[in-house]
């Protein structure tokens, strides 16, 4: 049975769509495509955009479909970059939960609640995501997107997660093993995987 893996990532930009970690995104999904691995990969990407596709989706909406993918997953790779921790996108405070890159106007939320997590509305994607891996016990790989380990990137709402949960994190390894960037992690954190 294919081991299934949720990636969460600061997936895209819009004004630059090879900035930030969708390098990291796509070599993680050539993973999955390869037969020698038995995982099954499931992105933040793809995600929002099945989400946004609907009529008047809303934040809350990519937010509990995420959560839906993150409690089926056995690991959460949580992919770490430099503007990680200064990311912001998702959070809903009742009165603008259409999604912030749809260019659909502001509309008030229907479903602003907290769910699970306790004001979990008013997080980011990112934090969010993670934030339900962590209450759900799952395992967590941390992938810094670079060549060494840069723990100064952590988000200080993951540290607070740190501080007050139990967090199942398997690791913490960089992404790139080479400045050309054709070699990665896998070798590293396979043993996390199967």
């Amino acid at each position: 049975m294919k081991k299934k893996v949720f990636v969460s990532a600061d997936w895209k930009e819009a004004a630059n769509p090879h900035s930030w970690d969708k390098n990291v995104v796509d070599r993680i999904r050539k993973w999955e495509k390869d037969n020698r691995y038995a995982i099954d990969i499931t992105c933040t990407d793809e995600v929002h955009d099945s989400v946004v596709d609907k009529e008047d989706c809303r934040r809350c909406d990519i937010k509990e479909e995420c959560a839906t993918e993150i409690k089926k997953s056995d690991v959460v790779i949580f992919v770490v970059g430099d503007k990680t921790g200064d990311k912001s996108a998702g959070p809903c405070d009742t009165t603008s939960c259409s999604p912030a890159y749809s260019g659909k106007a502001k509309q008030y939320c229907t479903k602003h609640q907290p769910n699970i997590i306790v004001h979990g509305a008013k997080m980011s994607y990112l934090q969010y995501e993670i934030t339900t891996a962590v209450l759900n016990n799952k395992k967590i790989i941390v992938v810094f997107n670079a060549a060494c380990k840069r723990e100064s990137w952590i988000p200080s709402w993951y540290k607070t997660l740190q501080a007050n949960y139990r967090v199942n994190e398997l690791c913490q390894v960089a992404f790139w093993k080479d400045s050309s960037q054709d070699k990665d992690c896998y070798q590293d954190i396979k043993q996390y995987l199967f």
